[in-house]
């Protein structure tokens, strides 16, 4: 089984938490979460990969053990997101990698990518487009907004299976472990989500004016994207768009799934370790 290391790095001035697997002799393979989630969230997934791999899970600035912005509205923010990820990735003296993302995840490596061309070398976006659907995202913003307080874990993850049913997750081992990453004690000993609350702000403020096809078509690296089937921010539609703009673009299609697929099950992980590999 593999280990990781716990690594804390300044990058444009504030320590983001990371999590590193396997050998550093490796190549690269960044796992970016998506917008309230952390690095914990590829606990699952990074072993799977440090055969060929040095996986890096950083969680993004106002989440998890991460510092929090003090001026949100400028750092709450993609552009400040990448610049954060080139610093890590020099931190690391990291020439070229691959990269794994989720929602938000995938949108800043999406950004990285077309700001220094060869940075990247593979983008593996998970659900995420240069398009959204505005009833998915004033969903998304019906939860992301809101800040509660709970008294109990069993109260957490109640409100977590709910939130994050379309992740395709089917046993209780794996929502109680999700549930338990997604909230810090306060100091009346209730809980309330990992996240600082002005990242939410930030999004719901921006999110509606999001367009990236002008840096989609420009990308300079091969894509993949993974499409939950049943997902209302890249629903079909948007999916059929992208796949007309690339051809070459390898999907693949998580049944019974909706935003985000959890990387949870074999037949995903083989799909990105074949695109990777090729």
């Amino acid at each position: 089984m593999a280990e990781f290391r716990e690594h804390f790095v300044k990058c444009c001035g504030y320590e983001l938490h990371v999590r590193a697997w396997g050998d550093p002799t490796k190549r690269p393979l960044i796992m970016m979460h998506g917008l309230a989630r952390l690095a914990d969230d590829f606990d699952h997934v990074a072993p799977h990969f440090t055969d060929q791999y040095y996986v890096l899970c950083p969680s993004m600035i106002g989440r998890g053990f991460s510092g929090w912005a003090k001026n949100p509205d400028t750092e709450y923010t993609v552009p400040f997101y990448v610049a954060q990820m080139f610093e890590l990735l020099d931190h690391f003296g990291i020439e070229t990698c691959d990269w794994i993302g989720t929602s938000m995840g995938g949108l800043i490596g999406l950004y990285a990518t077309a700001e220094v061309a060869g940075r990247i070398e593979k983008l593996v976006l998970n659900d995420i487009g240069p398009e959204l659907d505005p009833d998915a995202v004033a969903r998304i913003k019906s939860y992301v907004g809101a800040s509660p307080e709970f008294e109990t874990i069993d109260d957490v993850e109640q409100l977590v299976r709910l939130v994050y049913a379309p992740f395709g997750v089917a046993d209780d081992a794996t929502w109680a472990f999700l549930a338990s990453r997604s909230v810090r004690r306060l100091p009346n000993g209730n809980f309330m989500m990992h996240y600082d609350p002005e990242v939410m702000r930030i999004f719901a403020e921006h999110i509606d004016s999001f367009d990236a096809w002008d840096v989609f078509d420009a990308l300079p690296c091969p894509v993949m994207l993974i499409s939950g089937e049943k997902s209302d921010l890249i629903p079909k539609a948007i999916v059929e768009k992208m796949k007309n703009k690339k051809p070459e673009m390898p999907v693949f299609a998580v049944a019974n799934c909706g935003h985000a697929p959890h990387l949870n099950d074999k037949a995903q992980i083989n799909a990105i370790r074949d695109f990777l590999g090729n």
